[in-house]
């Protein structure tokens, strides 16, 4: 027996107009899950953990779930060795000799290479998150249309590695019109094409699977590659062609650029599920999409 009626008062609230009020104010999140946010299991506030902490020697703990702050502690981890990954060789690189670029107006060489280096960091930082953020998302939502997370991460994954493979090789061979800004260029359409496809998956993609639900299991596997090959061939465009523009101008950098890639790609499957905890994988799609937007902006 209860002093209060906690459960009727919570259930009262939840049917009621206060449902919302009580929500936020509840000391765990219990907002039920949906497809876009399928975490059935995160119940953890911040605001209740120095609370929980505080019941230790009465048996609080158990009430707190580990996952999520395990979860940010992870990314704290991944983002500081990443940076630390990054930055090293970069410092590194500067104190060896290379070849100065020709300074622009009011500017000098070195300035003009510390602009171009912190360019196309961000650029390959922007492309790896944005790559991984999509596949990511389309990952949780294809599991829908699969009916299984195991059958998805394989079909998904395996789709977008191989037609990523073949844009990046498409990419190489792309005509080189435009002068000095083709590489731009060519990224910008690249990104452009990303940004319409995601866009018009994300509008069309539950009524296609509402619509062969109900067809076989290698059909539907077909049908899930076939989806995913046009976006997955745009998405591998972006970094050999942003890798072509930095070898062409500053060859030492290579390497550099491909560890950014690497180290965005290991911070941004950690990150991407948290961004999905709280706002749901359709944000994680457009969060990647402004990603790829900037990357465009700042191609080396």
């Amino acid at each position: 027996m209860l002093d209060q009626p906690y459960f009727f008062d919570a259930a009262q609230a939840l049917l009621g107009p206060e449902r919302d009020r009580f929500l936020s104010r509840y000391k765990f999140d219990v907002r039920p899950a949906t497809d876009d946010r399928p975490y059935f299991f995160h119940f953890f506030k911040w605001r209740t953990l120095p609370e929980l902490l505080s019941l230790k020697a009465q048996g609080g703990l158990p009430l707190l779930e580990w996952g999520y702050p395990v979860l940010v502690a992870t990314l704290l981890q991944a983002t500081a060795l990443a940076l630390l990954l990054i930055v090293v060789p970069l410092w590194i690189l500067r104190r060896r000799p290379r070849p100065q670029p020709a300074a622009g107006p009011g500017g000098n060489g070195a300035a003009v290479r510390r602009l171009s280096e912190w360019r196309a960091g961000f650029y390959f930082l922007a492309v790896g998150l944005g790559f991984m953020f999509v596949e990511i998302a389309f990952i949780q939502k294809f599991i829908l249309f699969l009916s299984h997370p195991l059958y998805a991460v394989a079909v998904v994954l395996c789709a977008f590695l191989c037609f990523a493979g073949l844009g990046s090789r498409y990419a190489q061979r792309m005509p080189a019109r435009g002068g000095d800004d083709r590489g731009r260029r060519q990224a910008a359409l690249a990104v452009s094409g990303i940004c319409f496809a995601a866009l018009v998956y994300l509008a069309a993609l539950p009524t296609v699977f509402r619509l062969l639900i109900g067809i076989p299991d290698p059909a539907r596997i077909g049908v899930s590659v076939l989806l995913i090959a046009p976006l997955a061939i745009l998405m591998g465009m972006p970094f050999p062609l942003g890798l072509a523009r930095v070898a062409a101008r500053d060859p030492a950098l290579v390497p550099w650029a491909w560890g950014i890639n690497a180290c965005a790609s290991v911070v941004a499957a950690v990150l991407a599920t948290l961004v999905a905890i709280h706002v749901g994988f359709t944000a994680v799609v457009l969060v990647a999409l402004l990603l790829y937007a900037a990357a465009a902006l700042a191609c080396p």
